[in-house]
């Protein structure tokens, strides 16, 4: 038994230590991307060669560089909405993302407000929730979940999670203000919706934010060198979880619900949230894109 024990372990360690052409998880059947802009596509290799993107809307071919860690990042010309389209990555090793839409995307975020999903929390029904729910199946619109996660220093890629095509399963357990929102956008735009839910109740708002645009308040930062599991209530874990990882990825525009948790510093929010919002805009590198705010 420890010799076959011994060949197992010998066979595992190249496959383990062999990197494979990677992505984000949110790279991924049923995505969407923001029409008519230049959203980035990015990813590891082991490859010291260039990784080649080819996207199937204009046939066009991109050429990445990896750097020394392996990461490559390119930016795509997208046109008006549409699809479904496909986009193919290789290396030498193929990865193909199919049934792509073209429209309009939305990052939905804040705490438990926007969290709250479409079905409710438990005896917190939602108003003709079951009516909604019943009604969702649409392939124009498409839900993602950015699960929950906090850090001590950024994050690349967030944890696993899956581009879902809208029904009744999905829906109800997606924020019932994200969702509502992309629905009335669908109704009066007819072009695909992506909406990224980057939530996570009882958050204040310096959790989503880095510790740069913190630099003149009078808060104590996680140390970087702490694995465990952190308090969602600390400055940065949030942005470095689950905002960070979305730096890049081509949007229209946010959408927030948040301020309980800061409630007990009124004057305090007056200056963090407008400096939250001119980070995300400087970030994302997309201008002044439109941020609506929900009370």
């Amino acid at each position: 038994m420890k010799f076959f024990g011994t060949i197992l372990l010998l066979l595992v360690i190249p496959i383990l230590s062999h990197a494979k052409l990677q992505l984000p998880w949110f790279f991924s059947d049923n995505m969407v991307l923001q029409q008519q802009s230049n959203p980035a596509i990015w990813g590891w290799t082991d490859k010291k060669t260039s990784v080649t993107i080819i996207t199937s809307w204009n046939n066009k071919t991109y050429s990445a560089q990896p750097d020394a860690k392996g990461k490559w990042k390119v930016a795509v010309a997208t046109p008006k909405a549409g699809g479904p389209y496909e986009i193919t990555i290789s290396d030498g090793q193929s990865i193909k993302i199919k049934n792509i839409l073209i429209g309009e995307v939305w990052i939905c975020s804040g705490q438990s407000n926007m969290e709250m999903p479409l079905k409710g929390f438990p005896n917190q029904p939602i108003y003709k929730s079951n009516d909604i729910i019943l009604n969702s199946d649409n392939d124009q619109i498409r839900l993602y979940n950015i699960p929950r996660s906090t850090k001590p220093t950024p994050l690349d890629t967030s944890k696993n999670f899956s581009w879902k095509i809208s029904n009744p399963e999905d829906v109800s357990n997606f924020s019932a203000t994200g969702y509502t929102f992309g629905k009335f956008l669908y109704d009066k735009l007819k072009v695909p919706i992506g909406l990224i839910n980057v939530s996570y109740g009882g958050s204040p708002v310096e959790a989503f934010m880095d510790a740069a645009s913190l630099k003149g308040y009078d808060f104590q930062f996680p140390d970087p060198n702490d694995q465990s599991r952190l308090s969602n209530k600390l400055p940065t874990v949030l942005y470095n979880g689950m905002m960070h990882p979305l730096l890049g990825y081509g949007i229209k525009g946010f959408i927030w619900y948040q301020g309980e948790s800061n409630a007990n510093r009124p004057q305090q929010y007056e200056t963090l949230f407008p400096e939250f919002v001119q980070m995300l805009r400087a970030q994302f590198s997309q201008g002044d894109f439109p941020f609506i705010m929900y009370k």
